[in-house]
């Protein structure tokens, strides 16, 4: 939880929104208390306990800051994770962000009433859209949806080198990295890369009105303005009935170009720059925000599938802090490339900010 909550913290668009007000807890629990049935404790509001953190953390008071409130207030909700055990990260920051969406509800009409497309920070944060087109290779009549994403889902393959035989390649930097290891880039390559569907996966046609050997390509329609990828290194097979956890290392930018991987760009590498309605829509959708992001956090998992541990680095101010439960330290950023990183967080470019303010404790 602790890893999940310091992204939160120190994710600019978010952290603007509840230190500027515009989540009042004290009115909130107003509004709360004039709902509830008379004798009924109010219903806790996840979002009043992050406004809370938030004031006490950015307070200035550099003693470490327990979240008991806001996990009991988790917990009251999140009933199927709500034990004394391990939860997985990406889990955890999936559930945070959906129980944050149900509990803005008035700052959800207030949202609509300014313009916003989407209806709570949370999503209007980090909720990007994924377009899927499904082509059938007998006549080439193509299926597109579009789907609403909260991070992007990356697979690492696994047969490239592990860290033990990096180590001695990263001190330099990622430009001494051989060929042969896992990018970030290459694996938003693979992740938009078109995919061949099997005998068993077989579309239904519109045009030949039959079931259709197909080719399946994702791209990113719309950028959210904080970019989520989780690394996929937990692999779970349902025939050998095991799992096991991918310990290899993933190469990273700290400054990334998203425009590669947006529909826009596919859709014209694909058909070039003819005049369709499926481009115009998703060109408009793409110069909405800017594709340039910069990383602003990493999450790490180490030690056992079943078993392990997460720490976050934070990067404020170009200067690079590990957060390891109440321990914060400065490390290099060398450190931090050199990390088995299970979740790479980016903010758009143009929100990169100078942080004024301490690194906080947890």
């Amino acid at each position: 939880m602790n890893s999940i909550l310091q992204v939160l913290l120190h994710a600019p668009p978010i952290r603007n929104y509840f230190l500027s007000d515009r989540h009042n807890r004290f009115l909130c629990q107003q509004r709360s208390r004039k709902k509830k049935a008379p004798g009924a404790d109010p219903p806790a509001c996840l979002a009043c306990n992050l406004d809370e953190m938030y004031s006490a953390v950015f307070s200035g008071d550099r003693s470490p800051y327990s979240p008991a409130k806001f996990l009991h207030s988790w917990w009251q909700q999140a009933s199927n994770l709500a034990n004394y055990e391990q939860q997985d990260a990406h889990e955890f920051f999936i559930s945070i962000l959906d129980r944050i969406h149900e509990n803005m509800e008035d700052d959800q009409h207030k949202s609509r009433s300014q313009g916003h497309r989407d209806c709570c920070i949370a999503h209007r944060v980090f909720s990007g859209v994924l377009r899927s087109d499904v082509t059938c290779t007998n006549c080439g009549f193509t299926s597109t949806t579009y789907d609403p994403c909260l991070d992007i889902s990356l697979d690492l393959d696994s047969g490239r080198n592990s860290m033990a035989s990096l180590k001695p390649h990263i001190r330099n930097g990622e430009k001494d990295l051989s060929y042969g290891v896992s990018t970030l880039m290459r694996c938003l390559e693979s992740f938009t890369r078109p995919e061949r569907l099997d005998s068993e996966q077989k579309f239904f046609c519109q045009r030949c009105k039959d079931r259709k050997e197909s080719l399946k390509q994702m791209s990113i329609r719309r950028l959210p303005l904080v970019t989520c990828f989780h690394i996929k290194r937990f692999e779970h097979s349902s025939v050998k009935k095991m799992s096991r956890k991918v310990d290899h290392y993933l190469q990273f930018p700290f400054s990334l170009d998203m425009t590669p991987y947006l529909s826009s760009s596919i859709l014209r590498s694909r058909f070039g720059y003819r005049i369709f309605p499926s481009v115009g829509d998703d060109s408009d959708a793409a110069n909405e925000l800017s594709s340039e992001f910069e990383i602003f956090a990493v999450i790490t998992h180490s030690g056992r599938l079943d078993a392990g541990h997460y720490v976050t680095y934070l990067r404020l101010n170009d200067h690079w802090y590990k957060c390891d439960d109440t321990w914060i330290t400065s490390v290099d950023e060398n450190i931090v490339r050199a990390s088995q990183a299970y979740m790479l967080f980016y903010v758009q470019k143009m929100l990169c900010y100078e942080a004024r303010e301490g690194v906080a404790a947890s």
